[in-house]
């Protein structure tokens, strides 16, 4: 079975990277404007972080406001991970600035874009897979903390969080993120069932700052 593939006749369980970008703002965001309009654009920027999905990662699935992005056995550089993060969100931001650009609609879809922000979550760990018709449904217990891990006590708006077992794994420092990347915070949350879970968090504004995103 190819690495990055599920098992067509049983359900598997591998390791793996899990990324999942996130909208912030989506709820309000829809509740405030059209649906017409709110649907394309909010297509338009989920298209613009696939395409920019350089290091080939694979989408379980789309869920309205976030993408659900892993591989199995992933060996990819820790400053690839880091690179792929900046390169979503990058082109996230770029995207709300062209429909801005090129659209003179004042409706609450258009006028509101800029109260949306994205957020990354990411994780690695045993995940099972299991052939659903034409789709890899990934499921277990690691998959569910990545999930979790979106409702946090981080206090802002964008940022990129990575698991403590996301560092372990890739037997590196959060420093060398922070040489490479941003400055990243170690905190944590308690869950319910799944207790205490550590990470590393770090602030995404940097990243708008540095490449003159506004």
């Amino acid at each position: 079975m190819s690495d990055n593939l599920c098992d067509k006749n049983e359900a598997v369980v591998q390791p793996a990277l899990i990324l999942i970008p996130d909208i912030s703002g989506f709820t309000q965001y829809m509740k405030a404007s059209s649906i017409a309009h709110s649907q394309v654009n909010i297509a338009r920027l989920l298209e613009s972080i696939i395409d920019s999905n350089y290091l080939d990662l694979l989408v379980s699935e789309i869920e309205g406001d976030a993408i659900l992005f892993y591989k199995f056995n992933d060996n990819s550089a820790v400053r690839d991970i880091a690179e792929q993060v900046k390169k979503m969100h990058t082109s996230f931001h770029q995207t709300l600035i062209d429909i801005n650009e090129n659209n003179d609609c004042q409706c609450g879809a258009c006028s509101l874009l800029y109260n949306l922000s994205l957020k990354f979550v990411v994780h690695y760990g045993e995940v099972g897979s299991v052939m659903v018709k034409d789709r890899c449904k990934l499921f277990g217990g690691d998959v569910i903390i990545a999930h979790r891990l979106l409702k946090n006590s981080i206090p802002l708006q964008e940022y990129v969080l990575f698991t403590d077992a996301f560092i372990k794994k890739y037997n590196t420092q959060s420093s060398l993120i922070d040489e490479d990347f941003m400055k990243l915070e170690k905190s944590s949350d308690e869950y319910d069932v799944l207790g205490n879970i550590e990470y590393y968090f770090g602030n995404l504004n940097e990243l708008k700052e540095n490449h003159k995103i506004l």
